[in-house]
């Protein structure tokens, strides 16, 4: 093999030569030319970067540099589950595309391009003034992952219909391919928690930018009583409208204990003895006394109702707080132990309600019960609620940057309520991003349109001696 290749080698050789030589020859015999100078072209200045785009753009763009250095500089670990490259390709593009796009666009972009990094702690507050256009209804999501009407404002009678009826388009663009826009703007490795949000963005503003803007004005298509699609104009309205406006809802709405909010307790008869429902919609920062108020209240039914033996803790409307206020549970931990403890959650159940979790489930043996949870124990959350945020210059829209990692095995004494597990690089797998309750109980509409809690009802037909 080596001779073979030292044959070729010389071969080269010999022909190189040959062709220096004929080379040589044919331009000796050639007379030659007289040498022609060009002039010498002076280049063009090339543009200034920007010279072309208007104010408004280059405010966008400073805007939007301005994000990337904040984020990487703020972050704790900016590209734990989204590449570096991905991030700046995704900023470049969105740069590329200012001067195309309106304002609310760049608002949900820059929305999009934070919540797709898989923070949820890391998140864009929307100005006020994203509401200055409203629709006069309201909507939510029931565990059949469907769309409903819950309310509308009086004076807007034609929605009265269908109330609690399922929505399926917007502009004729079906609502499943809106729920994947929606979902960017959230956690889109968290369906559960894309589900609570979406009411939040039911906005003129987003579904322009979703691409219902491709004709004026807006209709909404319902299913009717006969699952027949039936179409209504959707009118827009000031956000005054909507605050000086009387809501409207199903005339069973009210019997739903889990869409009252705040925190507070009361007895309920029933099937096994009835419950003692504590609804804690909220952890507030630096205040473990409401948590003791709350501990008091249920001893006190305690002692109203010897023969109950069932004690609800409903998370499904808290999105956090202040885990530390726990201790007033800890220290009042007697007032709250009971036979059996439900433990009730949603897509709502998110950051110090998963601490809350773990311990009911550690110190009183709670059942979760309910649909999986907004988030993992486990997460980037912020040092101090105090924290200064980032705020870009020309727009003020405001960037909460997590600055640290929440590991709940090291600052609490409760075990979190689900082992998380990690890759070679040491980090979550993405699919580690919620608490799937112990017993999935979704809520049926048929059950919310009757004024019934299907996760209440599950819990009512539990007796005493089955766990």
């Amino acid at each position: 093999m080596k001779k073979f290749l030292h044959f070729i080698l010389a071969a080269l050789c010999l022909l190189l030569t040959l062709t220096a030589c004929q080379t040589s020859l044919d331009s000796d015999s050639i007379p030659e030319e007289p040498t022609v100078t060009e002039p010498e072209e002076t280049p063009e200045p090339e543009p200034e970067l920007g010279s072309a785009l208007s104010q408004r753009d280059r405010d966008w763009i400073e805007d939007i540099e301005y994000l990337r250095t904040e984020y990487r500089a703020m972050h704790l670990d900016p590209f734990y589950l989204v590449s570096e490259a991905e991030f700046d390709w995704k900023v470049d593009q969105l740069i590329s595309k200012v001067g195309q796009l309106s304002d609310w666009d760049i608002y949900f972009e820059i929305t999009a391009l934070i919540a797709g990094m898989g923070d949820l702690h890391t998140s864009v507050t929307p100005p006020a003034s994203l509401y200055d256009r409203q629709f006069p209804i309201g909507v939510q999501y029931f565990g059949d992952n469907k769309l409903y009407l819950t309310t509308y404002l009086k004076g807007y009678e034609q929605f009265a219909p269908y109330l609690l009826h399922e929505i399926v388009a917007v502009n004729g663009i079906d609502i499943t391919y809106l729920e994947q826009k929606a979902a960017s703007l959230f956690n889109p490795f968290n369906h559960w928690s894309v589900k609570e949000g979406f009411s939040y963005i039911f906005l003129p503003a987003f579904f322009d930018w979703a691409g219902c803007d491709y004709k004026e004005g807006y209709t909404i298509e319902f299913l009717n009583d006969n699952r027949e699609v039936e179409s209504i104009e959707l009118p827009v309205i000031t956000s005054e409208d909507v605050v000086s406006g009387t809501r409207i809802r199903h005339e069973n709405w009210d019997a739903l204990f889990s869409q009252k909010g705040k925190n507070w307790v009361e007895y309920y008869d029933g099937e096994n003895g009835g419950y003692i429902y504590v609804s804690l919609a909220e952890l507030p920062f630096s205040s473990p006394s409401s948590l003791r108020l709350l501990a008091i209240e249920v001893n006190k039914r305690r002692e109203a109702h010897p023969e109950c033996g069932k004690l609800v803790v409903d998370l499904r409307l808290c999105p956090g707080g202040d885990g530390s206020d726990l201790v007033a549970f800890e220290e009042n931990i007697e007032m709250l132990r009971m036979e059996q403890v439900y433990v009730l959650t949603s897509g709502c159940s998110a950051s110090a309600a998963t601490v809350t979790m773990a311990f009911f489930k550690q110190e009183l043996g709670g059942v979760l019960v309910g649909e999986p949870a907004g988030q993992f124990p486990y997460m980037f959350h912020l040092s101090s609620s105090s924290l200064e945020p980032a705020v870009l210059p020309h727009s003020q829209i405001i960037v909460t940057i997590s600055d640290h990692w929440f590991d709940p095995e090291e600052v609490t004494d409760w075990a979190p309520v689900i082992e998380a597990y990690y890759g070679e690089d040491g980090k979550l797998y993405p699919w580690e991003n919620t608490i799937l309750p112990d017993v999935y109980v979704y809520q049926d509409i048929e059950d919310i349109r009757q004024g019934k809690d299907s996760v209440l009802e599950w819990v009512l037909a539990q007796s005493l001696n089955s766990l």
